[in-house]
């Protein structure tokens, strides 16, 4: 709503942490790239650019040529500052931020963003520094313009531009200068920072005014540490450190923006008109050690000038600039040391999009000496190479087998996929509408599949290019499932029949094309709630009532555009936001304005309307009384009638919400929208492999797919021999035919998905079973897949000059690109081919839909053989063929699982260049929501440390020991100070004291392990909140490194802290960091039970065991889960959990076990003979007899097979 671009794509809700594996078509045009901020970065071979849309580029420089390598996708505004992490050559991180104040931290080799923050400030400038420390060998810090790091005492002002100096001399410190917005230059000392308290305010050592105005850059080069260059729009400045006074002023030709000192007597201006300016500075005015050794005392100036002249210059603009006053940014890094023939290089990003490279000869004294005469200067240069986003698209699309196939040959102006259908519709710029069957459109776009004719429709109606289209009922279940409306630059707004692609009705009430539509919310008015919002580039917003097909209500009185649509359907009150702020208050029964709203009190107005949505008017909820206090109130009272209308409403919602019928309320398999930023036709497909897996499980458990396994016959048959007078043959053939379509979506979704993820040619003999007998096909060309971070950022590979075919790129690049696309490609593979591989009804239907289906030639039952033979013995025979076709389809799946859990590390060429899946990811999974993908990675991860090694586990363990909650602060420890209280402290030079007694009456005690400082450089993440990420992945890889590899962690001296971290998250109470049933309690859970045997010399067992039954009798209590395949509740996957762990438990040591119930039970009948009425012993034993007496009698039967 606040805005036409679409949002960046997120989860939905219902998968918020659920695996998704993203992929890109690109369309016919490249993304709008006006870029408007340029970076080096510290390998001096990277680029990164960003530009006005947010969306963030790194560029590769070659040899000979500059190509683009990955888009990131996080921001929503302009980029005004791009940062590396650190100065270190190896540094893959990046800090950008936008016009909004958004920072986000990038791993440009993973592609995936680390963390993300705002601010109140908007960054203009940062720079990385890297300080000595007394806690750590280096600490890399960031310092960004306008922000609390410095303050300044003399007439405060804003900074227009800084840079960090350092200095040769030993004992001197580091120096930060700005340079204010009225020409004060300011100096604070960089001196043990570590030790200022950034609460207070760092105020300048110095302080001097230089009558500067405009200050566009501040730059300082080691090679000549005694100056620092300014540059304003007007003029440039050399600046002496020593006494703050310039020793060299220049005016500038053309509008100056940046400049740079490329060496000792070298300076470089680059203008607004695109050109930069190489000058010869005076030597004779230059002093320092560093003139001194490179031209001695008798040194002479060069021509006998004695003002800066112009040596060099790179070409401009041909025509004068007429555009935005910083319409190119210019981004200089030193060359490598190697290099002789160029001293620095230099690149120009503009807003048209073009990206220029220049590397800048080295005007050393041997080339000054050649110039004679003036006349020789300046050399002009045209740069080494350009490139642009534009080029890079029209290299490729001339190319008749172009890597760029569009989803279809005219212009898309927008699309639409209605998931519950599978359905993908998209309008052009012709105003037709075309409506195909998804997967039948992306198989064609990206498999070798046979092209057929396409089974597509058109729906035409409008005359100019459909903007935006809408299909009411997934958004809310009141509307007709059946219509869809579509909105275009005719002004006009058309109502469909999605199913025969009719046209219904065409409102023609708006001025303007229509942007977009949204839907009033349940608790308006009998007429609004018919009606869908639709909002038109004439400022105009109305209600279209899609049942009775009229207009409700226009409102065209808006100066400005509409931003924002809510209602307060208790006053019967639409509002409407515009850009400028203000607020427009409509009365929807009768279409007049009630007022107008601005300033703050509109904004207090328009969040209102929050209050109201979901309230019934007359009821009790809109005084904010509960259901459950409405409940009491009518027992209270006696009331029958108001407790039977508070039952009939439960009643109604859960009803409701099981007829939203089967594998709809698992949401969808797959999602297409447009890609954010991408107005040319891009779109993002994502495959939502937990919603996958859920409705295969659902479809494969229904009364339908048994039916179908009892070979009733194919659908025709079904249907020509039902009764069409019969409700109850009609209403069974109405269940068929949805499952039938359901199965088919799902199945058709998950072939595509694993054809396209597939490790082609590694195995040719398991490529022929893919192709024959799985219904596999191979991707026609290079794909474009992407990574979705945490927080809803993305990032993905952009297309190159160069076509690459696919088998190269699958040999050489698919599983050596990045580690999280492996880890996420690793776990849809593994968990998708398991839950194929074991389905046991619905595999008929996937063996028939293989032979129908658009994804490639299929193989076909083998007839009987005896065709004289009866009827039963032609059936028997059939019969037996089938299952063993089956068999075959089920060990194909095993196959697949198999290639990519155990064996692809193999498989890759060279085996050094495979980018292994990531193991914190794989940590962060290991109770993950959907049971396959949490199997598939606990495989994964166990995998992975065995393939490590000896020497990797250790050098894993430890990297992550310094995060074990009970070695850290108590400040930082996700258990605070409970845990610390009992941890003594012992000198950091003393070894770890030896396993004391166990103790029954006080939890063991646990002392500080001698770990390695932990990582502060490009591998650690600070904050507190990435700190106690951190904790959780460290507890449980190192928690499964103990349950797979005990050994390794009793020889790191950790087995103790890690146990106890364990038990702490089994016993302690809720809080918000650890809620009661999240994902690391479980996990914990599941480790302690895998790992009981080197965990029990430090744990209480009665206290274990005790935890894992109350937790184990709670099953009973909770609700049968109400749809197969849907997720289990956090409450029951944690009953399930330490079920598991307590029969791992009573496996592993049953006369332990025994022992510790034995003495609870003990001291339960104790407790139970000294107790009064008023108070009664509880204990877990009671709630959990079930849990006990099968646990009791699997100890009986093991231990009689022992003895």
């Amino acid at each position: 709503m606040s805005g036409d671009t679409p949002p960046i794509p997120t989860p939905t809700t219902h998968a918020a942490g659920g695996l998704i594996a993203p992929l890109v078509i690109w369309g016919p045009k490249p993304p709008e790239n006006k870029m408007t901020a340029a970076r080096f970065l510290s390998d001096r071979t990277t680029l990164v650019t960003g530009a006005e849309n947010g969306h963030v580029i790194v560029w590769k420089c070659g040899d000979d040529a500059l190509n683009p390598a990955k888009l990131m996708i996080g921001h929503e505004c302009a980029i005004t500052a791009i940062s590396p992490t650190s100065t270190l050559a190896n540094s893959t991180r990046v800090v950008t931020c936008s016009a909004d104040g958004q920072l986000c931290l990038w791993d440009i080799q993973d592609g995936r963003c680390v963390n993300s923050t705002s601010s109140i400030y908007v960054h203009r400038q940062m720079q990385p520094y890297v300080r000595a420390s007394e806690y750590y060998f280096a600490k890399t810090e960031c310092f960004c313009l306008k922000t609390y790091v410095v303050f300044k005492e003399v007439e405060p002002d804003w900074i227009s531009s800084f840079v960090i100096t350092s200095n040769l001399t030993p004992n001197r410190p580091d120096r930060l200068i700005g340079v204010t917005m009225v020409g004060m230059i300011k100096v604070w000392s960089l001196v043990e920072l570590e030790k200022k308290d950034l609460a207070n305010a760092l105020y300048e050592d110095e302080s001097k005014r230089l009558e500067l105005l405009e200050v566009q850059s501040v730059s300082f080069n080691p090679a000549n540490s005694r100056y620092i260059l300014v540059v304003t729009a007007a003029c440039w400045q050399l600046v002496d450190l020593h006494d703050l006074v310039p020793v060299v002023s220049v005016e500038c030709p053309h509008r100056a923006v940046y400049g740079q000192l490329i060496d000792i007597d070298k300076a470089a201006i680059c203008h607004l008109d695109h050109t930069i300016q190489i000058y010869q500075l005076p030597i004779q005015i230059l002093e320092g050690p560093q003139v001194l050794e490179c031209f001695g005392k008798d040194s002479k100036n060069y021509l006998g000038a004695k003002e800066p002249f112009e040596v060099a210059r790179l070409e401009g603009l041909k025509e004068e600039y007429q555009g935005w006053i910083n319409g190119v940014s210019f981004t200089f890094s030193s060359m490598l040391p190697e290099e002789r023939q160029n001293a620095y290089q230099v690149a120009r990003a503009s807003r048209t999009g073009q990206l220029s490279f220049w590397r800048i000869p080295r005007f050393d004294k041997d080339f000054m000496r050649k110039i004679t005469t003036p006349t020789q200067l300046p050399l002009v240069y045209k740069g080494t190479f350009e490139e642009s986003l534009e080029t890079v698209w029209q290299c490729l699309n001339e190319d008749e087998i172009s890597p760029l196939p569009a989803l279809n040959s005219v212009v898309i102006t927008c699309s639409l996929f209605v998931a519950s259908q599978g359905k993908l519709l998209l309008g052009r710029q012709d105003g037709l509408i075309m409506m195909t069957y998804a997967c039948e459109i992306l198989s064609r776009q990206l498999l070798e599949v046979p092209q057929e004719r396409s089974n597509s429709r058109k729906l035409v109606g409008h005359k100019g290019a459909v903007r935006s289209m809408f299909y009411p009922h997934e958004h809310h279940f009141r509307f007709d499932p059946q219509l869809l409306l579509s909105g275009a630059d005719d002004f006009s707004v058309i109502v469909w029949n999605i199913n025969t692609a009719t046209r219904i009705h065409r409102f023609v009430v708006h001025g303007g094309p229509i942007l977009r539509f949204c839907v009033p919310p349940t608790n308006t008015s009998r007429q609004v709630v018919k009606c869908v919002c639709s909002i038109a580039a004439d400022h105009s917003v109305a209600l279209l009532n899609i049942k009775e097909m009229r207009c409700m209500l226009l409102a065209s009185r808006h100066p400005h555009p509409v931003k924002d649509v809510k209602w307060r359907p208790l006053d019967d009150f639409m509002l409407v936001k515009l850009d400028d702020g203000s607020v427009y208050v409509w009365q929807m029964e009768t279409a007049n304005i009630d007022r107008i709203v601005t300033g703050l009190l509109g904004e207090d107005v328009f969040a209102a309307c929050d209050e109201q949505i979901g309230r019934e008017e007359g009821t009790d909820e809109t005084t904010g009384a509960s259901h459950a206090v409405q409940m009491l109130r009518a027992i209270k009272h006696k009331n029958i009638d108001a407790v039977k209308q508070q039952v009939v409403q439960t009643l109604g919602k859960q009803r409701h919400s099981t007829e939203a019928g089967g594998v709809n309320q698992l949401g969808p398999p797959m999602s297409i929208v447009p890609l954010p930023g991408c107005n040319m036709g891009a779109h993002l497909v994502q495959f939502e492999v937990s919603n996958l897996i859920g409705g295969i499980l659902n479809i494969d458990a229904s009364e339908e797919a048994v039916k179908a396994a009892d070979h009733d016959g194919p659908i025709q048959q079904i249907v020509s021999r039902t009764d069409m007078s019969d409700s109850r043959q009609m209403h069974d053939l109405s269940k068929r035919l949805t499952w039938q379509f359901e199965a088919n979506l799902y199945l058709d979704v998950a072939r595509l998905m694993l054809s396209l993820l597939h490790g082609w040619f590694l195995d040719d003999d398991l490529d022929s079973v893919c192709l024959k007998r799985l219904s596999l096909c191979r991707p026609l060309h290079q794909l474009y897949f992407g990574n979705i971070s945490r927080h809803g950022q993305f990032s993905v590979v952009l297309p190159q000059r160069f076509r690459r075919s696919y088998e190269s790129y699958a040999r050489d690049v698919r599983w050596q690109a990045s580690n999280s696309l492996t880890t996420t490609h690793l776990l849809a593979i593994i968990s998708t081919a398991n839950t194929l591989m074991g389905m046991k009804n619905a595999v008929v239907q996937l063996s028939s839909r293989s032979r129908r289906s658009v994804a490639a030639p299929h193989p076909s039952i083998p007839p009987a053989k005896d065709k004289e033979s009866s009827q039963a013995e032609k059936q028997q025979i059939k019969q037996g063929a089938f299952v063993d076709e089956m068999d075959r389809v089920r060990q194909g799946w095993s196959l697949v699982a198999a290639l990519h859990c155990v064996l692809l590390p193999d498989y890759v060429r060279p085996r050094s260049s495979y980018a292994p899946p990531r193991i914190e990811l794989l940590a962060r999974r290991w109770q993950d929501g959907c049971i396959e993908i949490r199997e598939a990675a606990q495989a994964l991860l166990v995998r992975e440390l065995a393939r490590l090694g000896g020497d990797g586990r250790r050098r894993l363990i430890e990297s992550w020991a310094p995060f074990l909650p009970p070695l850290l602060d108590e400040s930082l420890s996700i258990f605070g100070a409970r845990m610390q209280s009992s941890v003594p402290s012992a000198p950091p030079s003393a070894p770890p004291p030896p396993i004391p007694p166990r103790s029954r009456a006080s939890p063991p005690s646990i002392a500080p392990v001698m770990v390695p400082d932990p990582p502060t450089s490009e591998d650690g993440e600070s904050g507190v909140q990435q700190v106690r990420r951190n904790q959780a992945t460290a507890i449980i890889l190192l928690g499964v490194v103990g349950a797979e590899f005990g050994d390794e962690l009793n020889r790191a001296d950790l087995t103790r802290a890690t146990a106890t971290s364990l038990l702490e998250l089994l016993t302690m109470a809720p809080s918000p960091l650890l809620p009661i049933h999240s994902p690391l309690r479980r996990a914990a859970i599941d480790l302690l039970g895998r790992g009981f045997v080197y965990w029990e010399p430090h744990l209480e067992v009665s206290k274990v065991l005790l935890g894992l039954l109350d937790l184990a009798a709670n099953s009973d209590k909770q609700p049968v889960p109400p749809l197969v395949g849907a997720p289990l509740p956090p409450i029951a996957d944690a009953c399930r959990t330490a079920r598991h762990a307590l029969s791992l438990i009573a496996q592993a040591r049953a006369p332990a076990v025994i022992t510790a119930l034995s003495m609870e039970v003990a001291r339960y009948n104790s407790a139970a003979q000294h107790q009064t009425i008023q108070h009664t012993v509880a204990s877990p034993l009671l709630k959990a007899r079930f849990e006990v007496n099968s646990k009791n009698a699997f100890k009986i039967e093991f231990l009689q097979d022992k003895t």
